[in-house]
């Protein structure tokens, strides 16, 4: 799937939640960061928040782009990725 406005490559990507302890996420470019509390994965150029408690990256393997992360899952939140204020001024 083509984005015409920013001429970048986004890729698809599934998310599966079971009973809000096993989180598999698919098309994952990085992992940013983790702790027992949140997890920040990098799907497709943004974002995405994890949070919950005792939060815990159990399998990650980038080349395949997949992350299972075990624990209780709370909030599962996408950040768009905003431009610079000057591109958004001067398109």
């Amino acid at each position: 799937m083509e984005n015409n406005n920013q001429n970048i490559l986004v890729k698809k990507h599934k998310m599966v939640c079971e009973d809000r302890k096993v989180l598999s996420l698919t098309a994952v470019e990085k992992v940013e960061s983790s702790n027992e509390n949140q997890v920040v994965c990098i799907i497709s150029k943004s974002p995405v928040l994890i949070t919950g408690k005792q939060l815990h990256v159990n399998k990650l393997d980038v080349e395949q782009g997949i992350v299972e992360i075990t624990g209780e899952v709370d909030m599962i939140k996408y950040h768009a990725e905003r431009k610079p204020i000057l591109k958004r001024l001067f398109k």
